[in-house]
């Protein structure tokens, strides 16, 4: 199910979503925070929707539009009589959606987050051994968690004692610029992690497609990635983090920005969850910098703030491009 876009009163937004249906586009009405959004079932069918319902604005008066309904109708009645079953074309949604928090209407259409979220599971409990056995230290970590890492101890300790990042991956190891979002260290440091990633992942997945939810995932996760890497080394010690909050706050960055400026997609992003995503960010980099690390190292493990940093300025920079480019054109 695809958005085509918005408009203001019940009775456009159905006349629209029968004429619509009219022309063979299977499409329906629903209320959505105050507004009328009408949506269309096949993805396909969404350049020509938006194309219409932009001359819909101009010209709601049109001749074209009006006994939409009935027409609507009739093309209901030919399809139920080629397909022999009783189907509605324009269907009230309400109420058959699951929600997201924060976002309402948040669809279960997630494909790309449900796995996300299994091989995240999947990955904690065959490395738990590395990750969330307390007895870990002193015995070298084992070779699925070696795998992972954006880096082994081993090779990234040089002969002249410099850390190289990159010794792994200029190996052909490609894979260790994405895999450390799979890794995690504590029960609460994935749970709260998958809680994010549905959160927002649902609902960016849902509007824009799965494919695009591939391409942001694996670019957020390598730039995060690569990020913390980077600036871990600086500091004079091996990167071995993990976990894809860096992720999560690109996608949080995603949809701030496009609930911000960007009201074609209908992304919604309550207050409370804005002003609770930013004071974890905060408070995770409080912890440290004196004097503010006495206070908050023992209720707060080490975090990768380079990670979020990044994730959350990419997140934001794609939702907002589009916008630079349409203002240009």
């Amino acid at each position: 199910m695809r958005q085509v876009g918005t408009l203001s009163t019940e009775r456009q937004a159905r006349q629209f979503a029968a004429w619509l249906v009219a022309q063979r586009i299977d499409a329906h009405a629903e209320e959505e925070s105050g507004a009328w959004v009408v949506w269309v079932r096949d993805e396909d069918q969404l350049p020509p929707a938006r194309e219409a319902l932009a001359h819909f604005r101009q010209h709601p008066e049109d001749a074209r539009y009006q006994g939409a309904e009935r027409s609507a109708e009739a093309a209901r009645r030919e399809e139920e009589a080629r397909r022999r079953q009783a189907q509605g074309n324009v269907v009230e949604m309400r109420g058959r959606w699951g929600s997201t928090p924060g976002m309402p209407g948040g669809a279960r259409r997630c494909p790309i987050v449900l796995t996300l979220i299994g091989l995240s599971v999947l990955v904690a409990l065959v490395t738990s051994g590395d990750t969330m056995n307390e007895e870990r230290a002193g015995r070298p970590p084992g070779l699925i968690y070696r795998s992972l890492t954006f880096v082994e101890p081993n090779a990234a300790l040089g002969a002249d004692g410099q850390i190289d990042i990159w010794a792994n991956i200029r190996r052909g190891e490609f894979w260790r610029l994405v895999t450390p979002v799979f890794l995690h260290f504590d029960i609460m440091h994935i749970v709260f992690n998958m809680i994010v990633l549905y959160s927002f992942g649902a609902a960016i997945e849902d509007r824009r497609g799965s494919l695009f939810m591939v391409a942001l995932v694996f670019g957020l996760a390598i730039l995060s990635n690569v990020g913390q890497a980077i600036e871990t080394s600086w500091r004079g010690q091996v990167p071995q983090f993990g976990g894809m909050s860096g992720v999560g706050y690109g996608l949080f960055g995603y949809v701030a920005v496009k609930a911000k400026f960007d009201g074609r997609e209908r992304y919604f992003l309550s207050p409370v969850t804005t002003f609770m995503a930013m004071l974890w960010f905060a408070l995770c980099i409080l912890r440290d910098i004196p004097p503010f690390s006495g206070l908050l190292e023992g209720a707060i493990p080490p975090i990768a703030n380079t990670a979020h940093a990044v994730g959350l300025l990419v997140g934001a920079a794609i939702a907002y491009a589009p916008l630079l480019v349409r203002k240009t054109a």
